[in-house]
């Protein structure tokens, strides 16, 4: 049986069932395209806040980032 990892230890403990349809949607197609974009939106950010050399500009490019990869991951209506 291969080991299971820290987010399915975490929903047997808490007795949360698979068939959750926000489970389900972390297991698309289009949320891991979703995720990989995220991830270069983030390098981007960081790449952004290297080159400002104000505090004030990269909290708000960290607080924006933070939110459009919140809003962006969010499962679609339905």
């Amino acid at each position: 049986m291969p080991p299971l990892n820290i987010l399915t230890k975490i929903r047997k403990f808490y007795g949360l069932s698979e068939q959750n349809p926000d489970i389900q949607w972390t297991k698309t197609n289009l949320y891991r395209r979703r995720l990989e974009q995220v991830k270069t939106g983030w390098i981007i950010s960081g790449l952004l806040m290297l080159a400002v050399e104000n505090v004030a500009g990269i909290m708000a490019i960290l607080f924006f980032s933070g939110f459009m990869s919140l809003a962006f991951l969010e499962r679609d209506g339905e």
